[in-house]
């Protein structure tokens, strides 16, 4: 007999009693394929810093019966940099080992000036030859750009001069120079406008073939690009691939040795009723019982489809030692010289 068997829904960054059921159970069953709630901790984590309670990541628009494993995460935004100047905050730069977890999920984006000066040697000479040229004549605009702001500025100096030394000097001359200057200076600036989308555009582009070759660059810099849809050019991200990735390693951070799969990926025939498919799930795994969450357990656990397979229904006891009581498992990854002594 396998012993005990025990399913929970992937949160992000869960509490400790999630942990501590992973650690109970000799098979854990990362339970995806149930209905997604925006109130649940499938995508928020209890993370308190700087006056908010959550830390959350932004789902797109989802049916009521979406699954876990189908949610996807709205990359429109550049929340993966945001939350990771969050966690490093809050819990300072050892937190930065999260940063592949984030990065994972962004689209590549190869670094301009590498692609300027010395460009991968697997990527089209005529797509790189076109960015260049656009890229030359965006960097010419905007110097120019920079040389008719600077004359702006001397201009406007001129004008309070003359006007503190003699409050009826005659400036008509300059007004009007500056008049001509901001219309020039307008001009250029939609020109930069349109030279930096198409540019940034064809980036993307040649970023998108050259993945698996681009590292490095800060995840924020796909926001900063002109013209470009983060969230097209990510594309369909799901929100199991934060938080699946980052529950396997908090288990291994946190001494967690059971045997863990997830639920979308087994032979097991889905049912709409909860106490039924966990039992289907302990039998497929030759489980004697069911290890169960009270919450859980009171809310809407039956035992009668258990019963019926002669498999016990067994509840979590376990109360944190934890100074703070049941708290994120960062405070305790970040907090404790022996993080998997506080799951026992």
């Amino acid at each position: 007999m396998t012993g005990l068997v025990a399913a929970y829904q992937p949160h992000y960054y869960p509490r400790l009693h999630y942990l501590a059921r992973a650690r109970q159970a000799d098979v854990f069953v990362i339970y995806d394929d149930v209905q997604f709630s925006r109130s649940s901790p499938h995508h928020r984590a209890p993370i308190d810093y700087q006056g908010r309670s959550w830390l959350t990541v932004p789902v797109r628009n989802t049916g009521v019966e979406t699954p876990i494993d189908d949610a996807r995460i709205d990359m429109s935004e550049p929340w993966p940099a945001r939350h990771l100047r969050t966690l490093v905050g809050k819990y300072g730069e050892a937190a930065t080992e999260l940063r592949p977890f984030y990065e994972r999920l962004c689209p590549p984006l190869v670094d301009a000036s590498d692609l300027r000066e010395n460009p991968p040697a697997d990527a089209g000479d005529d797509e790189v030859d076109a960015w260049r040229m656009v890229d030359a004549e965006w960097r010419t605009r905007r110097r120019r750009l920079d040389r008719l702001r600077a004359r702006k500025n001397r201009l406007g100096d001129e004008i309070a001069l003359r006007k503190r030394e003699d409050p009826a000097a005659p400036v008509e001359g300059l007004v009007a120079a500056a008049a001509d200057l901001e219309s020039r200076l307008e001009r250029v600036e939609g020109d930069c406008r349109e030279l930096k989308a198409r540019r940034d555009r064809s980036l993307a582009a040649l970023s998108a073939e050259l993945e698996g070759t681009v590292e490095g660059t800060p995840m924020e810099r796909r926001w900063e690009l002109e013209g470009v849809d983060v969230g097209e050019w990510a594309g369909e991200v799901r929100l199991v691939d934060l938080t699946v990735p980052l529950l396997s390693e908090l288990f291994d951070r946190f001494g967690v040795g059971s045997r863990v799969v997830r639920s979308s990926e087994l032979p097991v025939e889905r049912t709409g009723d909860a106490p039924e498919y966990l039992a289907r799930l302990t039998e497929h795994f030759g489980g004697d019982g069911y290890l169960s969450g009270r919450t859980g357990y009171e809310n809407y656990m039956r035992t009668g489809p258990f019963e019926r397979r002669g498999l016990e229904v067994l509840v979590q006891d376990w109360t944190p030692d934890w100074e703070g009581g049941n708290v994120c498992a960062l405070d305790v990854l970040y907090g404790a010289e022996d993080p998997s002594r506080w799951i026992e």
